[in-house]
């Protein structure tokens, strides 16, 4: 027997309180500019009013304005199986360090890709494939970002990509879970444990692709990774945190 997948209910129409906000707004500044000022003590008040008229609009049509842009499932069974790969706008990849016991160091990188199979099972069964391009490391300082891409860190012109691979997400409560996943360097490998917040899954208003959204927190060993340098200077540990949302493509089977 074939799976059906529950179909996502249908998008509503963009909120068409926006239209007449629209042409309100032209008529008025047109006969703003128009019109002579003979008084000029009430010119406040003439272009008071039509703000308020507008605010009211506005304020009006706040119901259906949440409607459109709140439409995600939070039931990760309404997710439909396929393919997913990572929205390039919508992503964030962050570490940070303890650096000599007076704060945590962050940077981040800013390129990345990624791709997420979701199969009928649903969310034991799915996996994710990962990396970031090391030599977009990036901490506000460009003189540490040519540090940490030299030998004894992350060494870019060897090891292009730190990869993550996961499978099998298992699932605590309705929205959190747990996934195992490999962290690599070149020829070092250490274990992640990564706990999931699940967002949620609809249609994107604005693009109008089918999008899930995660974030992701866990923290491995840099010795471990092969990133010795520092010691004693920079700590050990390496806190990661992962947002990211993944999006179909339009003309993807379901």
């Amino acid at each position: 027997m074939v799976e059906t997948v529950p179909a996502m209910p249908p998008l509503p129409a963009p909120p068409r309180a926006l239209r007449p906000v629209r042409r309100l707004v032209s008529r008025l500044v047109r006969r703003l500019v128009r019109r002579p000022v003979r008084r000029p003590v009430r010119r406040p008040v003439r272009l008071l009013l039509p703000c308020l008229a507008v605010v009211g609009l506005l304020l009006g049509g706040c119901s259906d304005l949440r409607a459109v842009t709140r439409m995600q499932s939070r039931d990760l069974a309404a997710v439909a199986p396929g393919t997913y790969r990572l929205d390039k706008h919508h992503w964030s990849v962050v570490f940070d360090v303890d650096h000599l016991g007076f704060s945590r160091y962050v940077m981040r990188f800013d390129r990345a890709g990624a791709t997420l199979v979701w199969p009928p099972a649903g969310p034991s069964g799915a996996s994710v494939r990962a990396w970031v391009r090391t030599s977009s490391i990036d901490t506000n300082d460009p003189a540490l970002d040519s540090l940490l891409c030299g030998a004894g860190m992350l060494d870019c012109r060897r090891h292009r990509l730190l990869r993550l691979q996961a499978s099998g997400l298992r699932m605590v409560d309705a929205g959190h879970g747990l996934l195992r996943a490999t962290l690599s360097l070149g020829r070092h490998a250490v274990p992640l444990l990564l706990h999931v917040h699940f967002h949620g899954y609809g249609v994107d208003p604005v693009d109008g692709l089918t999008t899930l959204g995660f974030s992701a927190r866990g923290s491995f060993s840099r010795t471990r990774l092969g990133l010795p340098a520092w010691p004693g200077l920079v700590g050990d540990t390496v806190r990661l945190r992962i947002e990211a949302e993944f999006v179909r493509p339009a003309n993807a089977s379901a």
